[in-house]
């Protein structure tokens, strides 16, 4: 089950240890003020267009901050419109945490404030919603009370964003009291797929993108419900809206090549990415159903293309990790097809397509198709 703030736990254990073996009891609960900055906007980002790296702010909606004992406990406060604008939260003469977590854009997901256990609260994050991190545009007339700029917000923008600290620098006070403050770095729980189109290879005549669609990815952050269409499942209307081109219409690349752009959280189950096509077979081609004539270009509709696995560097990807990005069919005008690899219905058993992809830290990255 997928944790949140325990990564520096254990660090934060070992070093209370190592704290009370020198002083033979543990250090005095004193008191000071506590500030938890956030960044205003994030350089490791992408933007939408996806071979355009650069900064792009994220919208904020919410923000909830813990602060952490070393025993696991946690006491959760939502920060205010104010506080959000201000990208700071005040805290005056409070015990210091040993760790601060903040979690930021939890969707329809309300996270508790007030004491918790990490244990619980880990329940809790288990249930947010991978719809969440695919939301619509979001344009906004003029600055809001939290401080987000006018203009229109991408789903990218609008993802959840988590970071942790357990180190916390000595600021200058303006009370007389010692001031302590820790300033949160914020990373996505969700990967990106950035997805090129597609084009003939050898054996067709012409190849066209009727739709496209994500598939095989975990509706919640948990990973206790999943969305994993068969050959034999496959709806006649797709859902979730989301996970098709619908969300995508103005995405292109650099070079004109249109692109396809999901955040999936990170897991242990691969992604499948589906093109629904229509083209021409060349004479003397068939497609994987048998489609084709030995004499005569045939033309199709309706066809399937899958993509069921990634390799990245020539090997294969196992897993999808938080706060990457995944990029395929980039380069070249698309991914290059050939007649072998299309078929009558998606997720057909027999035919897989291996695409080789690159992987970076939620900036952009070329991939170059397998097949």
């Amino acid at each position: 089950m997928k944790t949140v703030f325990v990564a520096s736990l254990a660090a934060m254990a070992l070093a209370a240890c190592s704290k009370d073996a020198d002083s033979g009891a543990p250090a005095p609960a004193a008191k000071t003020n506590f500030a938890v900055s956030l960044p205003g906007n994030l350089e490791t980002y992408a933007v939408e267009d996806p071979q355009a790296a650069g900064q792009i702010t994220p919208y904020y909606d919410n923000v909830t901050v813990y602060l952490v004992d070393a025993g696991e406990n946690a006491v959760g406060y939502a920060w205010t419109d104010a506080e959000i604008k201000a990208r700071q939260k005040r805290f005056e003469q409070i015990v210091e945490p040993t760790l601060v977590g903040v979690i930021v854009n939890s969707g329809d997901v309300m996270l508790p404030t007030g004491a918790i256990s990490l244990a619980d609260l880990n329940v809790v994050m288990q249930t947010l919603a991978v719809a969440d991190q695919n939301k619509p545009i979001k344009t906004l007339a003029a600055e809001d009370a939290k401080g987000n700029a006018a203009g229109d917000y991408l789903p990218i923008q609008q993802v959840i964003l988590m970071g942790q600290q357990t180190t916390f620098t000595d600021e200058t006070s303006d009370d007389g009291h010692t001031l302590k403050k820790a300033a949160v770095e914020l990373e996505s729980l969700a990967a990106r797929f950035e997805v090129g189109t597609v084009k003939p290879g050898t054996g067709l005549d012409a190849l066209t993108v009727e739709a496209v669609y994500i598939n095989n990815f975990h509706n919640n952050y948990g990973g206790s419900a999943t969305t994993s269409y068969t050959e034999a499942s496959w709806p006649s209307t797709y859902a979730p809206s989301w996970a098709t081109d619908a969300y995508n219409a103005a995405v292109t690349s650099t070079d004109g090549t249109k692109v396809y752009a999901y955040q999936v959280f990170a897991s242990n189950l691969i992604p499948h990415i589906v093109y629904k096509v229509s083209g021409t077979v060349s004479a003397g081609y068939k497609l994987a159903d048998g489609t084709g004539d030995a004499d005569n270009p045939t033309p199709f509709t309706g066809k399937f293309i899958t993509v069921k696995g990634f390799k990245e560097n020539g090997v294969t990807l196992r897993s999808i990790a938080p706060h990457k990005i995944y990029k395929m069919g980039l380069d070249g005008s698309g991914i290059e097809i050939t007649p072998d690899k299309i078929t009558d219905k998606p997720e057909k058993n027999k035919i897989d397509l291996v695409v080789a992809i690159t992987v970076a830290d939620w900036t952009t990255a070329n991939v170059i198709p397998e097949i």
